[in-house]
């Protein structure tokens, strides 16, 4: 007998069907949007470079082996040490005990790097760990700030002009000489999209674009895996903290204020915490780098620069040389080098040496912007040795960006205080006008475009005291970073004035203008030819 179905039913079926086609709509309109199509290109972009072969990554100088150990990883040895950085190694040891050795270093990496383990041994359980799935953790965290970045620059724009400013974003975001981190055990993969999200969590708040607590959770969490990402990182805690607190005015909303204060005293009490707890990083190589690499190299007599540090002047003989063609690394290794040089280096007298000697800090400044501007090493290679391709080769695929970048962008300081006159004029507005209307949100476009000028400068002056002109892997590639993400809102900026002004043509009259210059030219020719 066959079952007549239910009125009930029958009633909440029919709103279901009704609304399916609204569903399908708001999917669509979803899906085209300007930031979601940006983000599902780069999606594509990411899986081409980074997953399919040839696969395409950083290759390893030795830098991360204490941030794998303490995920339990460990390299593989197939490769020497120079081979290591000529080419990219996909594959990885999983310790199969318990790792009981003091080489092993906790980061914030350290919680993505044990999620792509598990997911790998779930997946494979070979005993083996592909790079891949470290590189499918990071690339959903930076698609995630892509999407926040396009957010911010397709605000109050027209979907023609925002589709040609979220392209823009994808040639210069999605180049390989960027994505290409994303597979690597360096820094640079957190980085890339932490520092992103600071600012763009920001500009985002004041634009009211998205939920107030969502973006200040953001803002907070990216800032405390951003300090304990590294040592020389951790000291941005103090600014980021202090930043944190003042976004209470943001808001009245009581719950909104209390996370604000909390929220940035811990993020400075961390941040302290981490500056005095974790490894320096700072090893003799660097101490090297700082003085023959910046000091000697810049000073007008560096045997009198070495007195200062208290340095026997003979070691101006040293003036311009890398740690590892200077001279024998048994010399280099031994007490009389320690006691004589290395323990008389420190960050803190370069800096106060730089300080005292403005002239030597912008020349550094000069090389260590035109250092920045190539996003990646030239000594590391990007394809698997077994892929056949010369040791250092490096991908050419999807690279326009980074190639105009390091050969035609001016690469000096001096362009630099341009480029940040222009921001300043450009925006300084914004924050007027908040401050004097005593509405605080309208000012946070200015800040977040400060939060990442203040991190940039920041971390190029680290560089220089650090390691000199040497430094193109760690805080060389942040400076990079915040010039193009500026940059790119700059340029969103400008293509909106464009698209203004030419609203503000009337193109009908124009066009029926011309119509009847046309006639008249033509009925002028008409009358000539009649009087001959």
């Amino acid at each position: 007998m066959k079952k007549e179905p239910d009125v009930n039913t029958l009633h909440l079926e029919e709103p279901l069907k009704q609304n399916t086609p609204k569903i399908r709509v708001g999917l669509l309109k979803y899906f085209t949007k300007p930031s979601t199509l940006g983000v599902l290109v780069l999606c594509g972009l990411l899986f081409v470079v980074l997953f399919l072969p040839p696969v395409i990554g950083m290759g390893d100088d030795g830098s991360t082996a204490a941030i794998i150990t303490g995920s339990d990883l460990y390299n593989l040895g197939e490769l020497t040490p120079k081979e290591a950085m000529a080419y990219f190694q996909k594959n990885w040891g999983i310790m199969e005990y318990y790792n009981d050795s003091d080489n092993g270093q906790i980061t914030s990496q350290t919680p993505f790097l044990n999620a792509a383990r598990n997911l790998d041994r779930a997946y494979t359980w070979d005993g083996l760990f592909d790079m891949r799935f470290y590189g499918a953790v990071i690339a959903i965290f930076y698609l995630i700030a892509m999407y926040f970045l396009f957010e911010t620059v397709t605000y109050g724009k027209r979907a023609r002009w925002s589709y040609v400013i979220v392209g823009l974003g994808v040639i210069i975001f999605g180049d390989t000489a960027y994505t290409a981190w994303i597979n690597s055990f360096y820094p640079q993969a957190l980085s890339f999209f932490l520092v992103m999200i600071l600012g763009t969590s920001l500009i985002l708040m004041g634009q009211k674009k998205l939920n107030d607590y969502l973006l200040i959770g953001c803002f907070f969490l990216s800032g405390l895996l951003l300090c304990l990402l590294n040592q020389q990182y951790a000291l941005l805690g103090l600014f980021l903290g202090i930043l944190g607190i003042s976004l209470k005015y943001v808001s009245a909303d009581k719950y909104y204020i209390r996370i604000c204060v909390v929220g940035g005293s811990l993020l400075m009490l961390c941040s302290l915490t981490a500056f005095f707890v974790m490894p320096n990083g700072l090893t003799n190589l660097s101490a090297y780098h700082s003085m023959t690499r910046g000091v000697l190299m810049t000073a007008e007599n560096p045997e009198q620069a070495l007195k200062e540090f208290s340095i026997n002047p003979q070691y101006a003989v040293l003036t311009g040389t890398s740690y590892y063609q200077a001279i024998a690394p048994e010399t280099m290794d031994s007490q009389e080098m320690e006691s004589a040089f290395f323990s008389k280096v420190n960050p803190t007298g370069v800096a106060i040496y730089y300080l005292a000697n403005p002239g030597q800090l912008y020349e550094m400044l000069n090389r260590s912007v035109d250092s920045s501007f190539n996003i990646r090493p030239a000594w590391l290679g990007n394809y698997e040795i077994t892929q056949g391709y010369a040791p250092g080769a490096q991908t050419s695929f999807f690279t326009l960006w980074s190639f105009l970048k390091a050969n035609y962008l001016p690469g000096n300081f001096g362009f630099i205080i341009i480029w940040m006159g222009v921001i300043i004029g450009v925006y300084v507005r914004f924050f007027r006008k908040g401050i004097i209307e005593k509405n605080e949100r309208n000012t946070l476009r200015f800040v977040g475009l400060m939060t990442w000028l203040f991190i940039g400068l920041w971390e190029l002056y680290v560089a220089i005291i650090t390691s000199g002109d040497a430094d193109t892997l760690g805080h060389l590639f942040i400076f990079s970073l915040t010039f193009d993400l500026i940059s790119f809102i700059i340029l969103g900026k400008f293509i909106h004035w464009i698209e203004k002004q030419l609203r503000k043509v009337d193109w009908e009259a124009r066009k029926q203008a011309f119509l009847n210059r046309n006639k008249n030219k033509q009925k002028q020719r008409e009358q000539r030819g009649y009087r001959l």
